[in-house]
């Protein structure tokens, strides 16, 4: 299965949302052979032919977290956290101020510093295929939560 998270922010990540799609249009992704679950948030584009919510339980969520066998997640911290101590593969995808996904550039930034740590990250499409065609367990796993509030207070002060 895989799992593709865009958080709960106000701001849409359709950007994401429209890899997705352009990935099972071109069948790289195929959700009549893998199962593919979206949490879409704010999207107003939906990929599709997967299984979507707009937020999942969070019961749930930790559950398709586990059982995933790749994520494709946009960068915010908590789902850094999450992603990092479920031992599965995955790839951060940031949100960009430019294309107004959010208030600021901070996910940008943040993702700089995780790729430095040996974490996937998609700056484009491409990053993103080649990701999902090889997908490896990042370096950062399992990793206390007091190790990635130092990596923040030393990169963000």
């Amino acid at each position: 299965m895989i799992l593709v998270t865009v958080g709960t922010e106000q701001f849409p990540f359709d950007r994401l949302m429209s890899w997705i799609n352009a990935l099972i249009k071109q069948k790289f992704l195929d959700p009549a052979v893998e199962e593919i679950l979206v949490q879409y948030g704010s999207c107003q584009v939906v990929p599709k032919g997967v299984q979507a919510a707009a937020v999942f339980p969070e019961d749930s969520f930790k559950t398709y977290i586990k059982q995933a066998r790749v994520i494709i997640s946009h960068c915010g911290e908590g789902s850094v956290y999450a992603l990092a101590a479920s031992g599965n593969p995955y790839i951060l995808v940031p949100r960009h101020h430019a294309y107004q996904e959010h208030v600021d550039n901070h996910q940008e930034e943040w993702a700089k510093m995780l790729e430095k740590q040996g974490i996937a990250v998609a700056w484009e499409l491409a990053d993103l295929v080649r990701f999902l065609a090889d997908p490896q367990v990042s370096g950062l796993v399992n990793l206390p939560s007091e190790s990635i509030s130092q990596m923040l207070t030393q990169r963000f002060g």
